[in-house]
């Protein structure tokens, strides 16, 4: 009996250390499985709270609930935190993106300040995935996709930095990079999701389980996340018993 359970303490001790792995990588977490009305909840250690605008809490997400951002006056600004540089040379943005529509100019997942602030972005111009980095104002080099998402349909996206290349991949297919070397440049801007800072440019669908992590995720890594979604482990009782805040396993399609 000690033998198996010590073995059983064994499996659970190393599928909650794997399970877990990018916890204390991840600086920004939504995965708007709880309705919401101002404020996307960043579960996070680093409680990156956003303040939502006009965006509406639909439980028909990807993978429990998500949020529908309309084209005209939806986002969520995140304020700036020193966690949100994100990390010198590494970087992963990845989501679920449902397009309603393909608007004009290039409607951002996610990026850090605005042209002029120079930092990073991921975004969606003409219903492509494209993401840059800024090492420097004024120097940005950027990966271009080439296959339009289907309107109407769940597409996983991702963008990672190395400190080598940038790389974007759709449905977790490498769909374009650049190579690219240097840190990425720092500013105190917001992170804007859902709109292009200081200009009027939104995106137009659903989003749910974006993440932003200060570290650079491998296509096999993103494609885990893709195929058997996100979860943590979670500490309960504020000792040390802990559970899994949520195993996500069941994948809509």
């Amino acid at each position: 009996m000690t033998r198996i359970l010590t073995v059983f303490a064994l499996v659970f001790c190393f599928g909650l250390s794997s399970f877990a792995a990018f916890e204390e990588e991840t600086v920004l977490l939504y995965l708007f499985d709880e309705e919401v009305n101002d404020e996307a909840t960043d579960l996070s250690e680093f409680e990156n709270h956003g303040e939502i605008t006009d965006a509406e809490w639909t439980e028909d997400g990807k993978i429990g609930g998500a949020l529908v951002f309309d084209g005209t006056s939806s986002l969520i600004e995140v304020p700036h935190h020193e966690s949100l540089l994100p990390g010198g040379d590494a970087l992963t943005v990845e989501a679920w993106f449902k397009p309603a529509v393909f608007p004009g100019g290039h409607p951002p997942i996610a990026r850090k300040g605005s042209v002029a602030e120079s930092g990073w972005g991921f975004d969606t111009p003409g219903g492509k995935i494209r993401g840059f980095v800024y090492t420097a104002p004024g120097a940005a080099a950027v990966a271009e996709g080439t296959t339009q998402m289907t309107l109407d349909a769940w597409h996983h996206v991702a963008m990672v930095y190395d400190g080598a290349e940038i790389r974007i991949y759709l449905d977790g297919e490498l769909e374009g990079d650049v190579a690219r070397e240097g840190d990425i440049n720092e500013n105190e801007a917001s992170v804007w999701i859902g709109k292009k800072a200081n200009e009027s440019v939104w995106l137009n669908g659903t989003l749910d389980e974006l993440r932003i992590l200060n570290i650079a995720l491998s296509q096999e890594q993103i494609q885990e996340d893709m195929e058997e979604g996100i979860a943590f482990a979670v500490e309960v009782t504020g000792k040390l018993t802990t559970t899994w805040g949520r195993i996500k396993s069941e994948i809509r399609n």
